[in-house]
Parts: C-alpha cells; structure tokens; sequence
C-alpha cells in the first residue's frame, strides 16, 4: 500500500479534538464513511445504488448502496416501501418471490430481478429511499451502539456503522451481540478507544468466520480482508477520518485525499 497501516499517525487514544464532532454531525465525514464502506460492499469509492450481485455468503441477492439482501428481510422491507412509494415500478411483481426467498439463501423466483433494480435505480425517488433506509436500519442503530459502547471518534462511529450493515443488529452474530462480548473484556471505549476497536474488530471476525461456515471461502477471506483494513485505520490513528486516507482490501488499493 501507499501508506502501510503502522506508518502516520502512531496508534494511540484519540485527543479532545479528534472527538470533538461525530459522524450524525458532519455529512462530509458521514460520506467518507459511506465511501470506504462501499469499497467493501462494491469495490468502488463510488456509492452503488444499481449494485446487484450474488457474492456467496448465503444470503442470495445482494443489492443497492449498503448490500440489502434477499435473505435477510431488507430488500423485502425496502421493495414494499418502494412500492407504496411508486405502485407502478418495476420490481413490484417480485414481492411474492421476496417473501419466499426471505431467510434462505434461494434466489429461486427472482430471475430478472437485476434489471428491474438496474431500471429502477436510475430514479431519484428510489435512491432517495435507499438512502432513508441506510439511516433507519443501520446508521441510527449504529449511532446509538456507539454511544453506549463510549465511542467518540468518526472513526470508531464509522466502524460501528459498517458492521451494522454487514452483521445487522440482531442475532448471534448481530452487532448488539458483539458490542456485549467486547464489553464483557473491555467495558467502556471512553479509556481506550483504540483498544476497544480493536478487542471489537477480533470479536467481530470470529463471528464472521462462524457465520459464514459452510459457504463459499471468498467469504470467510474478504471478512478477513475488511476487517484488516479497519484495523488500518485504527492503527494509523485516523480518529477523525482525516485525509489522506488509505487502505487496501481485496488485494486493491484505495485513497480518500492526498
């Protein structure tokens, strides 16, 4: 990589002014959260509203911005939402297969749903909503697990929001179960916000290891490959998302500033 993760800013605990502001607070910083997660869910800087692909983790369709999925009741959620907004539009027809396929891995039913989204995609109304539901399903959830875990910096808030939309908040694998089993060794974030992080970060992979058995490996190794990357970030000491940012994922590259 152009900036190796043990190189800047030395691993430490934040200063008053790296938690000075939060993500809820400053859409720029919120954006770049966005952004590096988009480069775990889509390989791409770019936020991804048409996004459609299987990846292999059990979990069928995986699609738009933050990776709603058929399995897990999002898409479901956010096709019927969609619906109400727009009767006429062109994935409305796939709901019965939706609520098949929910909790599965299938994607038996929803063939031709790609270019629906594709189509559908390209109106401001259905990104809008994307947006809207980003916020309700995972970055005001994780705002608030941040707030009780103690952490203050963008980086650890933007940490928390990218495993709510990787993990969910429930279950054994949800990012409430985790956020209990890093508090069980490391109570509070507020002394040591970077050791916290990282005791989250091992937890978190573990889960992910456990989760995805049974699936494809890419699955198991690109959990691997994201989490180090936000181990990186920790380790570079961007508290705040400063740029220049830098990490790799995937075996690629990628630079917000500088």
């Amino acid at each position: 990589m152009s900036e190796p993760a043990r190189e800047g800013v030395p691993d430490r605990a934040p200063k008053a002014a790296e938690t000075a502001t939060s993500l809820a607070e400053d859409a720029e910083l919120k954006m770049r959260s966005a952004r590096i997660t988009s480069t775990f869910e889509n390989a791409t800087l770019l936020i991804q509203y048409d996004y459609v692909e299987n990846i292999g983790d059990g979990r069928g369709l995986t699609v738009g911005r933050a990776g709603f999925t058929s399995g897990t009741g999002d898409l479901l959620l956010f096709v019927r939402r969609y619906t109400e907004l727009r009767p006429d539009n062109a994935l409305a027809s796939f709901l019965p297969a939706l609520e098949a396929v929910n909790g599965t891995g299938s994607e038996e039913g929803l063939g031709g749903f790609a270019e629906a989204w594709h189509r559908e995609s390209r109106r401001a109304e259905q990104r809008g909503l994307q947006d809207r539901l980003v916020d309700e399903l995972y970055f005001e959830p994780a705002m608030k697990y941040s707030r009780e875990a103690g952490l203050r910096t963008p980086l650890g808030q933007a940490i928390m929001w990218d495993t709510m939309i990787q993990h969910g908040a429930g279950g054994e694998h949800g990012t409430k179960a985790l956020v209990a089993e890093t508090r069980a060794s490391v109570p509070d974030a507020a002394g040591d916000e970077g050791a916290w992080l990282r005791a989250f970060l091992d937890v978190r992979l573990r889960h992910l290891v456990r989760a995805y058995e049974g699936t494809p490996t890419e699955a198991e190794g690109a959990s691997q490959s994201r989490v180090d990357a936000l181990r990186s970030l920790v380790a570079a000491g961007k508290w705040s998302l400063q740029e220049p940012l830098a990490w790799e994922v995937y075996g690629e590259e990628f630079r917000l500033g500088g």
